[in-house]
């Protein structure tokens, strides 16, 4: 029965980051027509009222008092902090670039769960860091031949995101193994949607969104209801039976789907000095999670 749990969980991750991985070159379509604060604005907004239909809002009440510090900083992380960076680092680099650096994700998870938790980490982890932070650079290299502004932002903010998730994942583990996980993802979605008030500008929201064409709602709608609406519930649920490190592997899947839709749907190219450096991504991450622990 517990294998049978576990292969199903397993299954579940696997088809969360097909749709995970393929919403970099949805978002990517949606910047076209959106600033990045409205298009995380849109998404949440369009979610926000789901949030009512699940009684996990009102059963959590009784969280505890010392536990809201962290929920508050979980919520933040998981919505204006890692969607914020991730939609401005796409303004300035490829769905494809940006879907590589979110491969660090599953290294950091690892990282984070050592110092925050106190979960095992493995040697090969940090060299797989190491190997992956070399491959960065190479990747940012060949984006123009040399090092640019525009693109070094661009990928900054594209490590943001994940260093952001990675947080929110290793920050809301004691929460999800304390209360549930669909409580946690409710609550965080509910009070990170908030956290993005800072941001709205309704003039500027409303002008953009009344002249999106149907390609840009189509991808709104995807990044609302499927990455958010359906993929939260199954990644905290996840939380609940897999350690924080170990569920973070699963994030690999990201950048090879990742690139592989930037190329296919948005046409993107990548130079032979960009392939090195995904190469090198994609190693440090096999090194740092090889496939044989599975």
């Amino acid at each position: 029965m517990r294998n049978r749990q576990a292969a199903l969980v397993n299954l579940s991750l696997v088809g969360l980051f097909v749709v995970w991985a393929n919403a970099f070159a949805f978002i990517r379509i949606a910047t076209r027509s959106l600033t990045p604060a409205n298009l995380a604005i849109l998404r949440f907004a369009l979610v926000w009222p789901f949030l009512f239909l699940f009684p996990g809002l009102y059963r959590l009440r009784k969280l505890e008092p010392r536990d809201w510090p962290r929920l508050l900083l979980v919520s933040f992380l998981m919505v204006a902090g890692y969607h914020l960076a991730l939609n401005a680092a796409e303004t300035r680099v490829a769905a494809s670039v940006a879907a590589l650096t979110a491969g660090f994700t599953p290294i950091l998870t690892g990282v984070l769960s050592a110092l925050i938790l106190r979960e095992r980490l493995p040697h090969r982890r940090i060299g797989g860091l190491v190997v992956s932070l070399a491959g960065l650079v190479v990747l940012v290299l060949g984006i123009h031949g040399h090092i640019e502004l525009t693109s070094l932002v661009g990928t900054c903010l594209a490590f943001l995101a994940p260093l952001c998730w990675s947080l929110s994942t290793v920050l809301g583990k004691p929460l999800v193994t304390k209360y549930r996980g669909l409580d946690v993802t409710v609550w965080g979605l509910f009070i990170g949607t908030l956290f993005l008030l800072p941001w709205l500008r309704p003039t500027s929201l409303v002008s953009q969104v009344v002249t999106m064409p149907l390609i840009a709602w189509a991808s709104v709608a995807y990044l609302a209801y499927l990455s958010i609406l359906l993929g939260y519930p199954v990644w905290f649920k996840a939380l609940e039976t897999k350690g924080a490190s170990e569920t973070g592997m699963f994030v690999y899947l990201n950048p090879l789907i990742g690139t592989a839709s930037g190329i296919l749907i948005l046409h993107e190219s990548l130079t032979p000095l960009m392939m090195l450096g995904a190469a090198g991504i994609l190693a440090g991450l096999v090194i740092a999670n090889p496939l044989s622990d599975r």
